[in-house]
């Protein structure tokens, strides 16, 4: 089976297009948007809110066309582990991408993080 087409795959992209059209609908227009945060939790990169909003989104499709490519015209022989390997990136990748899309939407929105700092 196609490993993007898994359910859980669907459900993680599913939420990752629900956090960022709330980010759309949360975060004004004209605001700037934490993006990069030092291991301090101190703010040193931000963009124009939908610079911010659109590349979780990018980086995930990026990842799910290279997981296609590979699974379509990928070496057949490359053996269960290397399609174990794909089905297990996909949703890691996501999830992770997931994560830092909602703390992108939490902190452009101003909701305080108990650990991250914003301008």
């Amino acid at each position: 089976m196609n490993p993007v087409r898994q359910p859980l795959n669907l459900l993680l992209l599913a939420l990752v297009v629900i956090v960022t059209v709330a980010g759309f609908v949360l975060i004004p227009g004209d605001k700037l948007v934490p993006v990069h945060w030092q291991l301090s939790g101190q703010v040193d990169a931000a963009l124009p809110r939908n610079y911010a909003l659109i590349q979780m989104p990018i980086a995930t499709l990026a990842v799910w066309l290279l997981a296609y490519a590979i699974h379509r015209w990928g070496n057949s022989g490359r053996g269960a582990h290397a399609a174990a390997a794909i089905r297990m990136i996909i949703p890691g990748l996501t999830i992770l991408f997931l994560l830092v899309q909602l703390l992108i939407v939490l902190s452009g929105a101003g909701i305080t993080l108990p650990y991250f700092r914003s301008y």
